[in-house]
């Protein structure tokens, strides 16, 4: 009882060491905001920094162990040796201590065989070696002294002092990227790099954004697709642009190759509606529109393909009367899918992706949409008027008091064109 008391008390020091070693490991994730916490021992030719690698980690701690084993065999022999030279007129302690110096012994030859076995069967066991693996993405800051900094997207409060800019990805994965001189990102104050290969200078670089060429729509704040700020990437619509309000001024679409294509519908007014039309509606491969006339607040995005290249069976039918039924007497209705239109300005982009339908003789009360598609109304039919785009299928039983229909005799507004979409 009294020896297992002792072992306990001998092995509680070790394990609270490991403990604490684990638990800073274990933190490591924010070694790079606050810094390390304790200064570690170079062991193998590798010291724990903010910067190591879990493949350095791995070997780090396998050498430890190592040491960690040989000194507790150790610290086993020389506590057997004390405890003996304390006990010789105690025959069962003089037992226990012989029992801790044969074992510390034993242990000792276990860890000297295993470490000459794996050495010469394979040193690398003992002493692996890190294979630095070279990136394939992203940039290098270099310094005065070319030293390298690998930085593999977007990222603040950067300390290394850089004086160039190398380029790891091609311009067709990284457009450019946006450096600035505040340690949290700042995009008006920043300065766009684009990626045209080889080295840039820069100077303070403290904070820094990736603009990615990936699939989907840019908004930019200035012609021509001028910065800065880096532009408003988005895959996905936006009811209202709130920092990009009334501030885009040109856009560029990058589509999926050999998929689809990005539809981008632009409006003047947030929650998808217009009182001055559609401000763009984009649909050609990899679109740019350069000048952006008019306010923009809202924006609906989404991906189509071709209605000749399209298996989709989704359509919208347009009625003469409420719930989505013809009148008793010489009702109408129409019936439209996605296909060729008659085209438009280049603020009305439909092309092949859109099926416009005019409303001359009769006033559309409701419709229904099936099968993913949806429609925009607009008031006049050049698009210059309110516009409202409606995307989820079901029956709409009546446009009456709606954005886009009022019969009101001082307004008198109704949809005198939809313009239908449909997805494959």
């Amino acid at each position: 009882m009294k020896s297992n008391k002792s072992k306990f008390l001998f092995l509680l020091p070790l394990v609270l060491f490991l403990c604490f070693l684990l638990n800073s490991f274990a933190l490591a994730d924010n070694t790079g905001k606050r810094g390390l916490e304790i200064k570690y021992p170079v062991i193998n030719g590798i010291e724990i920094t903010t910067s190591t690698t879990i493949s350095e980690y791995a070997v780090y701690f396998f050498s430890l162990s190592l040491i960690i084993a040989a000194i507790a065999a150790f610290a086993a022999i020389t506590y057997g040796g004390i405890r003996y030279l304390l006990s010789l007129n105690n025959p069962e302690a003089m037992k226990d201590a012989r029992t801790w110096i044969s074992s510390g012994i034993i242990g000792l030859l276990i860890i000297l065989a295993s470490y000459l076995i794996l050495s010469t069967i394979n040193p690398e066991i003992v002493a692996p070696s890190i294979q630095e693996v070279e990136p394939i993405s992203g940039i290098y800051l270099i310094n005065d002294q070319e030293e390298k900094y690998y930085v593999a997207d977007s990222k603040n409060e950067i300390s290394f002092k850089a004086s160039s800019i190398e380029f790891i990805s091609d311009k067709d994965e990284l457009l450019s990227v946006f450096v600035c001189s505040e340690g949290t990102f700042n995009g008006e104050k920043s300065t766009e790099i684009k990626n045209n290969g080889g080295s840039h200078s820069v100077s303070n670089v403290k904070s820094i954004y990736f603009l990615w060429h990936d699939p989907g729509v840019y908004l930019y704040t200035k012609t021509g697709q001028g910065t800065p700020p880096p532009p408003l990437f988005l895959q996905t619509s936006v009811a209202d642009l709130k920092s990009y309000d009334n501030r885009t001024k040109s856009i560029m679409i990058k589509d999926v190759e050999d998929e689809f294509s990005y539809l981008a519908i632009l409006f003047s007014e947030p929650n998808f509606e217009g009182k001055d039309g559609i401000g763009v509606a984009i649909s050609e491969k990899d679109f740019n529109i350069n000048n952006v006339e008019g306010n923009i607040s809202s924006i609906d995005v989404s991906n189509v393909v071709p209605i000749n290249e399209s298996p989709s069976d989704g359509k919208v039918i347009f009625y003469d009367d409420i719930e989505c039924a013809k009148k008793e007497k010489d009702g109408k209705s129409i019936e439209i899918k996605a296909g060729d239109s008659p085209g438009g300005s280049s603020l009305s982009q439909f092309n092949e992706f859109g099926k416009s339908v005019k409303f001359n003789d009769w006033d559309v009360l409701s419709f229904e949409i099936k099968r993913g598609c949806w429609v925009i109304f607009n008031t006049e039919g050049d698009f210059s008027g309110r516009s409202h785009i409606f995307k989820n299928e079901g029956c709409y039983p009546s446009l009456k008091g709606s954005y886009v229909y009022l019969p009101h005799p001082e307004d008198k507004r109704k949809p005198k064109i939809a313009t239908v979409f449909c997805n494959p």
